[in-house]
């Protein structure tokens, strides 16, 4: 069966002032219903399964005879899938059962049908499968996971770390949602709605931990990867970069269509690939001057797998790490950097 894995660039105007009383992390139960619905239904086909823990351990134990419910088997049987980022559509609904619209819904995250066949297949599976209960017994450890998960981003100063490079004065709310079930990617999100004005949303799997083992008699203990935060944070001091110089650049794009392998990629992605270029080579500065050498090196081994010109935009940010001086922000960097990007062939 096809599934489609869509990744999200969240443009926001952002203008943090990083302290701690600007950062919360969540778990929302709406989210995490729809995290537990499409869970059960496509983890068998999936090669990464949620991360071990003694939360998932009590999701198996609760869910188990539920696993082939019709309305899980419905969804399983649609033409296509949606991914990961599917249980974001839970900030669009009301806050309890019977789920409905409560913010006008124009998003991509809900591909397989349209959302009126989705919520009622949702309401019924909710329902039957006693969503509400398992959550509900849950909710002091939400409480402890997410304490734990803010305390782990404070004490790491890495959102200082981001407020540095940059160099942008600013001021909002950072808003993290945890997703203890998600051991597949993260997700930006942008919501335009009164309710999240001025938030910076975001949210965060629970990825496993490769260095260590863990077995669903771990105890959670969500520690969000440094990197990720930073590279979700990012996106949001440099998304005016395309925006200011979209004529110039576009007269380039096709450099930005061509991966590492040299596969071609569709032209409607070419914006998308810079944005995650110029984001990419901005963490690892971030992460060398916090890490040091070696783990910026690290960072453009990986990531110039696949983005061409990864290794040539990383060496020229040097004048801006170099110069601050001079380039007092990102901001005041980018007339030498379309300048570098057009002289690139």
């Amino acid at each position: 069966m096809k599934k489609f894995f869509f990744s999200i660039v969240f443009l926001v105007h952002f203008y943090p002032c990083f302290s701690q009383k600007n950062i919360n992390v969540k778990i929302d139960e709406r989210i995490e219903a729809i995290t537990i619905f499409y869970t059960l239904a496509t983890r068998d086909t999936l090669d990464r399964k949620p991360t071990p823990s003694t939360y998932y351990r009590d999701f198996n134990n609760h869910f188990e005879k539920y696993k082939n419910h019709n309305t899980l088997n419905w969804y399983r049987n649609l033409s296509s899938w949606d991914s990961y980022d599917l249980s974001i559509i839970g900030l669009f609904l009301t806050d309890k059962y019977p789920f409905s619209l409560a913010i006008p819904y124009s998003d991509s995250q809900l591909r397989s049908v349209d959302m009126t066949t989705f919520l009622s297949k949702f309401n019924e599976f909710y329902k039957a499968c006693d969503v509400e209960s398992f959550i509900t017994s849950h909710k002091n450890e939400y409480d402890r996971i997410t304490a734990f998960a803010k305390k782990s981003i404070v004490e790491s100063n890495i959102l200082n770390d981001v407020k540095l490079f940059y160099n942008k004065p600013s001021d909002g709310e950072i808003l993290i949602f945890a997703d203890v079930l998600n051991n597949l990617g993260n997700n930006a999100i942008e919501i335009k709605d009164d309710k999240f004005k001025g938030k910076k949303i975001f949210k965060l799997a629970y990825l496993q931990d490769e260095n260590i083992t863990q077995t669903n008699d771990t105890e959670v203990k969500f520690v969000p990867l440094s990197n990720v935060v930073i590279h979700e944070i990012s996106h949001l001091f440099v998304n005016d970069f395309i925006p200011k110089y979209k004529e110039r650049l576009a007269k380039k794009k096709d450099l930005f269509l061509m991966t590492s392998k040299n596969e071609k990629l569709n032209e409607n992605r070419w914006e998308n690939e810079l944005d995650e270029l110029i984001v990419r080579v901005c963490v690892s500065k971030i992460l060398g001057k916090k890490y040091g050498k070696e783990r910026e090196l690290k960072e453009v081994e990986n990531q110039s797998k696949h983005f061409k010109y990864f290794e040539q935009l990383n060496s020229y940010f040097d004048n801006y790490i170099q110069n601050r001086n001079k380039y007092k922000n990102i901001t005041s960097f980018y007339p030498e950097l379309i300048n570098f990007i057009e002289s690139l062939k």
